[in-house]
């Protein structure tokens, strides 16, 4: 089957002869709305010309002209029709705009992570660290890929955009609203949740580290190391070492377990009882 001719000659946008303005004979109804029937460049991008058939874009293309002699005498091109142009453009709701936002969010998800992976071994410190830093990596990829998309819809923003991200995630969320030419209520809304996000991990972070703090000054991780150890040596005769987790529940009554490892390599688990808020301990060494 040949391929289908284009409904409008590309040189002089008239009827092929023998063409039909569709099935039927009829021409489409224009939308007084819209920009007439023609060859307008192509909205995704391509270096092509498209047909735009006066209510949508069709799937017919042609080389782009060559370019206007140097005395600026030559046709110009068209502009590209407006509510298609928009739907080219990409919603300021961009899929990656809001994973910026949400960037913070993953910060908590991946500390919780590493916290339950790493138990009893990981401190909370450490457990945050590595939040941020994947929080961190996931928001500039996030962000570069949102400024390609601004900047292939037709926004005037630099490569260097993204740059922003490496602040906080919040700030190339205003740095976006900022430069957009055709701005919307969209971009403030991501920029908010950006904001709401920070304060989620702020609220629930602070207390959290606060408590780790806490238990770092109740709870002596050496002193108890080395009395464990004694204990060991006391009753069984043999020298181990102890290695206790860094911020254990130090609240009367929680538990945690230390590891005493023998000169030969043998270990053996310690469980660790807190008595009382004062950081009074009682240890059994796991059967």
């Amino acid at each position: 089957m040949s391929q289908p001719q284009p409904p409008w000659n590309p040189q002089g946008q008239h009827p092929y002869p023998g063409e039909e303005y569709g099935p039927s004979g009829a021409q489409p109804p224009q939308d007084p709305r819209q920009p007439p029937p023609g060859w307008y460049p192509d909205p995704n991008g391509q270096q092509v010309l498209r047909w735009w058939d006066g209510q949508a874009w069709s799937q017919h293309t042609q080389p782009l002209p060559p370019p206007a002699p140097a005395n600026g005498h030559g046709t110009t091109g068209s502009p590209v029709p407006g509510a298609a142009a928009a739907a080219a453009r990409g919603s300021a709701s961009s899929p990656w705009a809001w994973a910026v936002a949400a960037s913070p969010l993953v910060l908590l998800g991946i500390a919780a992570l590493v916290s339950v992976l790493t138990a009893p071994g990981s401190s909370v410190s450490q457990c945050l660290l590595a939040g941020d830093v994947v929080a961190a990596v996931f928001a500039i990829v996030a962000a570069v890929r949102d400024a390609r998309a601004l900047r292939e819809a037709g926004e005037p923003v630099g490569a260097g955009l993204a740059c922003w991200c490496l602040l906080v995630p919040w700030a190339y969320l205003i740095a976006r609203a900022v430069k957009r030419t055709r701005k919307s209520g969209t971009d403030w809304g991501i920029f908010s949740a950006g904001v709401i996000a920070w304060l989620v991990v702020i609220v629930i972070s602070v207390p959290v580290t606060s408590s780790a703090r806490t238990s770092g000054e109740t709870f002596n991780q050496a002193q108890v190391q080395s009395q464990i150890a004694s204990g060991i040596k006391a009753k069984s005769g043999v020298a181990v070492t102890v290695a206790c987790p860094q911020d254990p529940p130090v609240n009367p009554g929680s538990t945690f377990q230390c590891v005493a490892t023998a000169a030969g390599g043998s270990t053996v688990a310690v469980n660790v009882t807190i008595q009382d808020s004062s950081g009074d301990y009682i240890w059994q060494v796991a059967s």
